[in-house]
Protein backbone atom coordinates (compact mmCIF):
# COMPACT_ATOMS: atom_id res chain seq x y z
CA UNK A 1 0.00 0.00 0.00
CA UNK A 2 3.13 2.06 1.15
CA UNK A 3 4.49 2.22 -2.61
CA UNK A 4 1.30 2.88 -4.36
CA UNK A 5 0.85 5.44 -2.21
CA UNK A 6 4.29 6.88 -2.86
CA UNK A 7 4.04 6.18 -6.45
CA UNK A 8 0.39 8.38 -6.48
CA UNK A 9 2.30 11.39 -5.43
CA UNK A 10 4.88 11.01 -7.71
CA UNK A 11 2.25 11.49 -10.33
CA UNK A 12 0.88 14.34 -8.43
CA UNK A 13 4.22 16.27 -8.35
CA UNK A 14 5.08 15.40 -12.38
CA UNK A 15 1.90 16.81 -12.92
CA UNK A 16 1.94 19.67 -10.71
CA UNK A 17 5.57 20.23 -11.99
CA UNK A 18 4.53 19.82 -16.02
CA UNK A 19 1.60 22.76 -15.43
CA UNK A 20 3.99 24.84 -13.56
CA UNK A 21 5.98 24.52 -16.99
CA UNK A 22 3.33 25.07 -19.03
CA UNK A 23 2.43 28.25 -17.35
CA UNK A 24 6.09 29.23 -17.26
CA UNK A 25 5.99 28.87 -21.55
CA UNK A 26 2.67 30.74 -21.97
CA UNK A 27 3.90 34.17 -23.35
CA UNK A 28 1.84 36.96 -22.59
CA UNK A 29 1.51 41.07 -24.66
CA UNK A 30 -0.13 43.95 -24.09
CA UNK A 31 -2.09 45.70 -26.38
CA UNK A 32 -3.26 49.37 -27.52
CA UNK A 33 -6.47 49.04 -29.58
CA UNK A 34 -8.63 51.56 -30.86
CA UNK A 35 -12.09 51.85 -32.63
CA UNK A 36 -12.11 52.24 -35.94
CA UNK A 37 -15.53 54.94 -37.31
CA UNK A 38 -13.47 55.82 -40.19
CA UNK A 39 -16.08 54.30 -42.31
CA UNK A 40 -19.44 56.47 -41.00
CA UNK A 41 -21.91 58.07 -42.81
CA UNK A 42 -21.74 61.92 -41.95
CA UNK A 43 -25.50 61.59 -40.19
CA UNK A 44 -24.42 58.85 -37.93
CA UNK A 45 -24.09 59.75 -34.25
CA UNK A 46 -21.23 58.93 -32.46
CA UNK A 47 -21.08 56.27 -29.52
CA UNK A 48 -19.31 57.58 -26.20
CA UNK A 49 -18.42 53.70 -25.38
CA UNK A 50 -17.91 50.30 -26.65
CA UNK A 51 -18.07 46.95 -25.24
CA UNK A 52 -15.39 44.81 -26.58
CA UNK A 53 -14.98 41.16 -26.12
CA UNK A 54 -11.70 38.55 -27.00
CA UNK A 55 -12.90 35.28 -26.85
CA UNK A 56 -10.15 32.55 -26.99
CA UNK A 57 -11.06 29.98 -29.64
CA UNK A 58 -9.13 27.47 -28.06
CA UNK A 59 -9.96 27.28 -24.64
CA UNK A 60 -13.66 29.35 -25.27
CA UNK A 61 -12.64 32.30 -22.45
CA UNK A 62 -13.92 35.33 -22.81
CA UNK A 63 -12.49 38.62 -21.97
CA UNK A 64 -14.61 41.98 -21.58
CA UNK A 65 -13.41 45.40 -21.68
CA UNK A 66 -14.95 49.20 -22.27
CA UNK A 67 -13.46 51.37 -24.57
CA UNK A 68 -11.57 55.00 -22.84
CA UNK A 69 -12.01 57.59 -25.42
CA UNK A 70 -12.37 55.11 -28.25
CA UNK A 71 -9.45 52.94 -27.34
CA UNK A 72 -8.72 49.36 -24.69
CA UNK A 73 -5.90 48.71 -23.14
CA UNK A 74 -5.67 45.14 -22.64
CA UNK A 75 -2.78 43.89 -20.59
CA UNK A 76 -1.29 40.82 -20.10
CA UNK A 77 -3.40 38.90 -22.52
CA UNK A 78 -2.48 35.02 -23.12
CA UNK A 79 -1.15 34.20 -26.94
CA UNK A 80 -3.40 32.56 -28.69
CA UNK A 81 -6.39 33.27 -31.16
CA UNK A 82 -9.37 35.30 -30.49
CA UNK A 83 -12.51 36.62 -31.83
CA UNK A 84 -12.91 39.81 -31.05
CA UNK A 85 -15.77 41.65 -30.81
CA UNK A 86 -16.91 45.29 -30.26
CA UNK A 87 -21.14 46.83 -29.98
CA UNK A 88 -22.79 49.65 -29.32
CA UNK A 89 -26.10 51.16 -29.42
CA UNK A 90 -27.04 54.59 -29.47
CA UNK A 91 -30.84 56.31 -30.43
CA UNK A 92 -31.67 54.00 -33.21
CA UNK A 93 -28.13 53.10 -34.08
CA UNK A 94 -26.22 49.60 -33.64
CA UNK A 95 -22.69 49.43 -33.86
CA UNK A 96 -20.64 46.80 -34.34
CA UNK A 97 -16.86 45.48 -34.98
CA UNK A 98 -15.56 42.01 -35.40
CA UNK A 99 -12.02 40.93 -35.68
CA UNK A 100 -12.38 36.75 -36.80
CA UNK A 101 -9.03 34.79 -35.75
CA UNK A 102 -6.82 37.12 -34.93
CA UNK A 103 -3.86 35.93 -34.10
CA UNK A 104 -2.11 37.40 -30.68
CA UNK A 105 1.41 36.75 -30.73
CA UNK A 106 2.67 40.46 -30.15
CA UNK A 107 2.08 43.68 -28.65
CA UNK A 108 1.10 44.85 -32.03
CA UNK A 109 -0.97 41.66 -32.91
CA UNK A 110 -3.95 43.89 -33.13
CA UNK A 111 -4.30 47.59 -33.11
CA UNK A 112 -7.46 48.59 -34.45
CA UNK A 113 -11.48 47.42 -34.78
CA UNK A 114 -12.97 48.49 -37.72
CA UNK A 115 -16.71 49.20 -36.79
CA UNK A 116 -20.20 50.00 -39.02
CA UNK A 117 -23.17 51.56 -38.02
CA UNK A 118 -26.67 50.39 -38.90
CA UNK A 119 -30.01 51.39 -38.41
CA UNK A 120 -32.32 49.78 -36.36
CA UNK A 121 -35.37 48.49 -37.06
CA UNK A 122 -38.32 48.92 -35.09
CA UNK A 123 -39.40 45.11 -36.77
CA UNK A 124 -38.03 42.38 -34.46
CA UNK A 125 -38.15 38.91 -35.01
CA UNK A 126 -39.34 38.09 -31.05
CA UNK A 127 -39.72 34.37 -31.31
CA UNK A 128 -39.07 31.37 -33.53
CA UNK A 129 -40.05 27.81 -33.16
CA UNK A 130 -38.01 25.63 -35.42
CA UNK A 131 -36.49 22.45 -33.41
CA UNK A 132 -40.20 20.70 -33.71
CA UNK A 133 -41.24 18.33 -31.41
CA UNK A 134 -42.16 14.46 -30.85
CA UNK A 135 -45.20 12.94 -30.66
CA UNK A 136 -45.92 10.71 -27.09
CA UNK A 137 -44.96 7.40 -28.72
CA UNK A 138 -41.89 9.52 -29.70
CA UNK A 139 -42.71 9.96 -33.24
CA UNK A 140 -40.85 12.87 -34.66
CA UNK A 141 -43.60 15.57 -35.66
CA UNK A 142 -42.55 18.48 -38.25
CA UNK A 143 -45.29 20.75 -38.62
CA UNK A 144 -45.68 22.96 -35.94
CA UNK A 145 -43.07 25.81 -36.75
CA UNK A 146 -44.01 29.26 -36.08
CA UNK A 147 -42.09 32.59 -36.44
CA UNK A 148 -43.09 35.70 -34.68
CA UNK A 149 -42.34 39.57 -35.78
CA UNK A 150 -42.62 42.12 -33.17
CA UNK A 151 -43.08 45.77 -33.02
CA UNK A 152 -40.39 46.83 -31.02
CA UNK A 153 -40.35 50.75 -31.99
CA UNK A 154 -42.37 53.44 -30.61
CA UNK A 155 -44.48 54.01 -33.95
CA UNK A 156 -46.93 52.07 -35.79
CA UNK A 157 -45.77 50.39 -38.82
CA UNK A 158 -47.66 49.01 -41.68
CA UNK A 159 -46.02 45.31 -42.54
CA UNK A 160 -47.59 44.80 -46.42
CA UNK A 161 -45.03 43.51 -48.18
CA UNK A 162 -42.78 42.61 -45.37
CA UNK A 163 -40.59 39.30 -46.54
CA UNK A 164 -39.51 36.48 -44.84
CA UNK A 165 -36.76 33.78 -46.04
CA UNK A 166 -33.30 31.41 -45.52
CA UNK A 167 -30.05 32.66 -46.44
CA UNK A 168 -27.83 31.09 -48.24
CA UNK A 169 -24.47 29.60 -46.04
CA UNK A 170 -22.23 32.54 -46.23
CA UNK A 171 -19.78 30.08 -43.97
CA UNK A 172 -19.71 27.13 -46.33
CA UNK A 173 -16.24 27.05 -48.79
CA UNK A 174 -18.52 25.56 -51.40
CA UNK A 175 -20.55 28.44 -51.51
CA UNK A 176 -19.38 31.83 -53.23
CA UNK A 177 -21.22 34.46 -55.08
CA UNK A 178 -18.58 36.67 -56.16
CA UNK A 179 -15.88 36.72 -59.06
CA UNK A 180 -12.59 37.45 -59.27
CA UNK A 181 -13.70 41.34 -59.23
CA UNK A 182 -16.09 40.48 -56.09
CA UNK A 183 -19.31 40.95 -58.25
CA UNK A 184 -21.87 38.97 -58.45
CA UNK A 185 -22.43 36.72 -61.41
CA UNK A 186 -25.68 35.94 -62.86
CA UNK A 187 -27.39 32.34 -63.30
CA UNK A 188 -27.00 32.17 -67.09
CA UNK A 189 -22.77 32.51 -66.11
CA UNK A 190 -22.94 36.55 -67.14
CA UNK A 191 -20.64 38.93 -64.97
CA UNK A 192 -23.40 41.38 -63.28
CA UNK A 193 -20.67 44.30 -62.32
CA UNK A 194 -22.92 44.57 -58.86
CA UNK A 195 -20.69 44.32 -55.70
CA UNK A 196 -21.20 40.88 -54.20
CA UNK A 197 -21.07 42.44 -50.81
CA UNK A 198 -24.32 44.78 -51.33
CA UNK A 199 -26.22 42.24 -51.42
CA UNK A 200 -27.21 38.71 -49.58
CA UNK A 201 -28.31 36.01 -51.64
CA UNK A 202 -31.41 33.65 -50.43
CA UNK A 203 -31.31 29.57 -50.21
CA UNK A 204 -34.67 28.99 -51.14
CA UNK A 205 -37.97 30.58 -50.75
CA UNK A 206 -38.94 33.86 -49.64
CA UNK A 207 -42.41 34.71 -48.47
CA UNK A 208 -44.29 37.84 -48.16
CA UNK A 209 -47.14 39.30 -46.44
CA UNK A 210 -50.16 40.24 -48.74
CA UNK A 211 -51.78 43.55 -48.48
CA UNK A 212 -52.38 46.87 -50.53
CA UNK A 213 -49.82 48.65 -48.54
CA UNK A 214 -52.14 49.93 -45.61
CA UNK A 215 -54.19 46.66 -44.81
CA UNK A 216 -52.08 45.36 -41.86
CA UNK A 217 -50.80 47.98 -39.22
CA UNK A 218 -48.80 46.65 -36.31
CA UNK A 219 -48.65 48.84 -33.40
CA UNK A 220 -46.09 49.27 -30.89
CA UNK A 221 -45.92 46.41 -28.42
CA UNK A 222 -47.95 44.25 -30.81
CA UNK A 223 -46.68 40.65 -32.79
CA UNK A 224 -47.95 38.69 -35.68
CA UNK A 225 -47.25 34.90 -35.85
CA UNK A 226 -46.54 33.07 -39.47
CA UNK A 227 -47.29 29.76 -39.38
CA UNK A 228 -46.46 26.70 -41.42
CA UNK A 229 -49.57 24.95 -40.60
CA UNK A 230 -52.16 27.30 -39.03
CA UNK A 231 -53.92 24.32 -37.12
CA UNK A 232 -54.08 23.16 -33.45
CA UNK A 233 -51.71 21.14 -33.29
CA UNK A 234 -52.18 19.81 -29.81
CA UNK A 235 -55.20 17.77 -31.57
CA UNK A 236 -55.15 13.92 -30.72
CA UNK A 237 -54.81 13.17 -34.33
CA UNK A 238 -51.41 15.22 -34.74
CA UNK A 239 -49.29 15.81 -31.24
CA UNK A 240 -50.78 16.54 -27.60
CA UNK A 241 -47.37 17.68 -26.92
CA UNK A 242 -47.09 20.41 -29.48
CA UNK A 243 -48.77 23.72 -29.80
CA UNK A 244 -52.06 25.24 -30.81
CA UNK A 245 -51.46 27.56 -34.05
CA UNK A 246 -55.57 27.83 -34.73
CA UNK A 247 -54.74 31.67 -34.07
CA UNK A 248 -52.19 32.32 -36.12
CA UNK A 249 -52.10 35.46 -38.49
CA UNK A 250 -50.33 34.06 -41.50
CA UNK A 251 -49.79 30.64 -42.58
CA UNK A 252 -47.43 29.48 -45.43
CA UNK A 253 -49.74 27.80 -48.10
CA UNK A 254 -49.33 28.21 -51.55
CA UNK A 255 -50.82 26.12 -54.39
CA UNK A 256 -47.73 24.34 -54.84
CA UNK A 257 -48.04 23.12 -51.62
CA UNK A 258 -51.97 22.15 -51.69
CA UNK A 259 -51.30 20.20 -54.72
CA UNK A 260 -49.00 18.15 -52.50
CA UNK A 261 -51.76 17.90 -49.80
CA UNK A 262 -51.07 20.26 -47.58
CA UNK A 263 -54.53 21.73 -45.52
CA UNK A 264 -55.50 25.51 -46.22
CA UNK A 265 -56.67 26.94 -43.49
CA UNK A 266 -59.06 29.49 -44.81
CA UNK A 267 -59.82 31.36 -41.60
CA UNK A 268 -55.92 32.17 -41.71
CA UNK A 269 -54.79 34.51 -44.41
CA UNK A 270 -51.65 33.06 -46.72
CA UNK A 271 -48.31 34.69 -47.33
CA UNK A 272 -47.40 35.12 -51.17
CA UNK A 273 -44.73 33.02 -52.40
CA UNK A 274 -42.09 35.15 -54.09
CA UNK A 275 -39.95 33.58 -56.76
CA UNK A 276 -39.26 30.01 -55.84
CA UNK A 277 -35.43 29.04 -56.48
CA UNK A 278 -34.12 25.81 -55.89
CA UNK A 279 -36.77 24.44 -53.84
CA UNK A 280 -37.67 20.82 -53.36
CA UNK A 281 -41.86 21.13 -53.01
CA UNK A 282 -43.38 18.83 -50.57
CA UNK A 283 -46.32 19.26 -48.98
CA UNK A 284 -45.50 21.90 -46.65
CA UNK A 285 -42.85 24.93 -46.17
CA UNK A 286 -40.48 23.38 -42.99
CA UNK A 287 -37.62 26.03 -42.30
CA UNK A 288 -34.45 23.69 -41.88
CA UNK A 289 -34.62 22.21 -37.85
CA UNK A 290 -30.58 22.14 -37.54
CA UNK A 291 -28.88 25.29 -38.93
CA UNK A 292 -30.03 28.47 -41.30
CA UNK A 293 -29.91 32.17 -41.26
CA UNK A 294 -33.28 33.80 -41.51
CA UNK A 295 -33.65 37.62 -42.43
CA UNK A 296 -36.69 39.64 -41.90
CA UNK A 297 -36.82 42.05 -44.87
CA UNK A 298 -38.59 45.01 -47.02
CA UNK A 299 -37.80 45.38 -50.78
CA UNK A 300 -36.69 48.48 -51.97
CA UNK A 301 -37.61 47.24 -55.30
CA UNK A 302 -40.20 44.24 -57.07
CA UNK A 303 -38.59 40.79 -56.58
CA UNK A 304 -39.11 40.73 -60.47
CA UNK A 305 -36.38 43.48 -60.72
CA UNK A 306 -33.58 41.90 -58.64
CA UNK A 307 -30.92 39.31 -59.74
CA UNK A 308 -31.07 35.92 -59.89
CA UNK A 309 -27.29 34.88 -59.78
CA UNK A 310 -25.25 31.65 -59.39
CA UNK A 311 -22.97 29.94 -57.20
CA UNK A 312 -19.72 30.60 -59.03
CA UNK A 313 -16.43 28.48 -59.15
CA UNK A 314 -13.77 31.05 -59.26
CA UNK A 315 -11.18 28.24 -60.16
CA UNK A 316 -13.52 26.46 -62.86
CA UNK A 317 -15.83 29.85 -63.83
CA UNK A 318 -18.81 27.71 -63.94
CA UNK A 319 -21.66 28.63 -62.43
CA UNK A 320 -24.61 26.48 -61.03
CA UNK A 321 -28.24 27.22 -59.06
CA UNK A 322 -30.49 30.16 -58.96
CA UNK A 323 -30.29 32.38 -56.06
CA UNK A 324 -32.46 35.74 -55.41
CA UNK A 325 -30.09 38.47 -54.46
CA UNK A 326 -31.78 40.80 -51.54
CA UNK A 327 -30.09 44.46 -51.36
CA UNK A 328 -28.44 44.04 -47.71
CA UNK A 329 -29.58 47.56 -47.24
CA UNK A 330 -33.04 46.07 -47.20
CA UNK A 331 -32.43 43.48 -44.16
CA UNK A 332 -34.55 44.80 -41.10
CA UNK A 333 -33.18 41.90 -39.05
CA UNK A 334 -31.21 38.09 -39.10
CA UNK A 335 -31.06 35.56 -36.85
CA UNK A 336 -28.39 32.76 -36.98
CA UNK A 337 -29.92 29.82 -35.92
CA UNK A 338 -27.56 26.89 -35.66
CA UNK A 339 -27.74 22.68 -34.39
CA UNK A 340 -24.72 23.89 -31.49
CA UNK A 341 -22.19 25.79 -30.45
CA UNK A 342 -19.49 24.01 -33.01
CA UNK A 343 -21.86 24.84 -35.59
CA UNK A 344 -20.87 27.67 -37.80
CA UNK A 345 -23.40 30.52 -39.00
CA UNK A 346 -24.47 31.44 -42.22
CA UNK A 347 -25.43 34.99 -41.90
CA UNK A 348 -22.63 37.35 -42.45
CA UNK A 349 -21.61 39.24 -39.24
CA UNK A 350 -22.34 42.11 -40.11
CA UNK A 351 -26.16 41.13 -40.07
CA UNK A 352 -25.56 38.40 -37.17
CA UNK A 353 -22.68 38.54 -35.09
CA UNK A 354 -23.54 35.56 -32.65
CA UNK A 355 -25.62 32.72 -33.18
CA UNK A 356 -28.37 30.85 -31.19
CA UNK A 357 -29.72 27.12 -30.74
CA UNK A 358 -31.66 25.02 -28.38
CA UNK A 359 -30.86 21.63 -27.21
CA UNK A 360 -31.45 19.13 -30.26
CA UNK A 361 -33.89 18.53 -32.91
CA UNK A 362 -37.32 17.17 -32.16
CA UNK A 363 -36.92 18.55 -28.69
CA UNK A 364 -40.34 20.78 -28.68
CA UNK A 365 -37.81 24.00 -27.62
CA UNK A 366 -37.92 27.71 -28.85
CA UNK A 367 -35.57 30.77 -29.02
CA UNK A 368 -36.85 34.08 -27.62
CA UNK A 369 -35.63 37.77 -27.39
CA UNK A 370 -34.76 38.75 -24.16
CA UNK A 371 -36.63 41.95 -22.20
CA UNK A 372 -34.69 45.04 -22.26
CA UNK A 373 -37.07 47.62 -20.90
CA UNK A 374 -40.61 48.17 -20.29
CA UNK A 375 -41.47 51.46 -22.73
CA UNK A 376 -43.35 54.24 -21.77
CA UNK A 377 -46.62 52.55 -23.38
CA UNK A 378 -46.02 49.48 -20.72
CA UNK A 379 -45.00 46.91 -23.54
CA UNK A 380 -41.50 45.43 -23.91
CA UNK A 381 -38.81 46.45 -25.60
CA UNK A 382 -36.72 43.45 -26.79
CA UNK A 383 -32.96 43.36 -26.56
CA UNK A 384 -31.45 44.16 -30.44
CA UNK A 385 -27.78 44.71 -30.67
CA UNK A 386 -27.62 42.45 -33.90
CA UNK A 387 -25.40 39.27 -31.95
CA UNK A 388 -28.01 36.51 -31.52
CA UNK A 389 -25.43 34.89 -28.70
CA UNK A 390 -26.27 38.15 -26.40
CA UNK A 391 -29.97 38.98 -27.81
CA UNK A 392 -31.80 35.44 -27.13
CA UNK A 393 -32.79 32.98 -24.63
CA UNK A 394 -33.18 29.36 -25.45
CA UNK A 395 -34.63 26.41 -24.84
CA UNK A 396 -37.29 27.45 -24.00
CA UNK A 397 -41.06 26.06 -24.24
CA UNK A 398 -42.93 27.54 -27.49
CA UNK A 399 -45.43 30.24 -26.09
CA UNK A 400 -47.38 32.54 -28.56
CA UNK A 401 -46.72 36.16 -27.58
CA UNK A 402 -44.87 35.88 -24.40
CA UNK A 403 -44.39 38.05 -22.04
CA UNK A 404 -48.07 39.55 -22.58
CA UNK A 405 -47.10 41.18 -25.78
CA UNK A 406 -50.19 42.20 -27.99
CA UNK A 407 -52.38 40.55 -30.96
CA UNK A 408 -52.41 42.76 -33.82
CA UNK A 409 -55.04 45.37 -33.84
CA UNK A 410 -55.73 44.34 -37.34
CA UNK A 411 -57.41 40.67 -35.75
CA UNK A 412 -60.10 42.90 -33.52
CA UNK A 413 -61.50 44.56 -37.02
Amino acid sequence: MKKYFVAALAAIAALLTLSSCEDKSLKFYDLEIKVDESGFDSEVPVPDAYQVTFTNTNTGEVLGFTTVNKKISVLQIPEGVYDVVATARLSLYNYLGTVKGAVINSNESLTSIPVVATKSSSLVIKEVFYSCSRTPANATYLKDNYFEIYNNGPDPVFVDGLCIGTSSNYSSASINFADAEGNLVNADGTHTGIKADDYLCMNSVVWQVPGNGSTYLLNPGESFVIASYATDHTAEDKNPNSIDLSGADFETVCDKYIEKGQVDNLDVPNLNLIIPHNPTITNQYMPSALTAGFILFSLSKSADELPIVGNYNLEKETVTGKYLAIPRKDILDGVNWVKNATTDAWLPETIDAGKTFVSGTYVNESICRKVEKTAEGGYPVFLDTNNSTNDFDTNLKPELRRYEVKAPSWKNQ
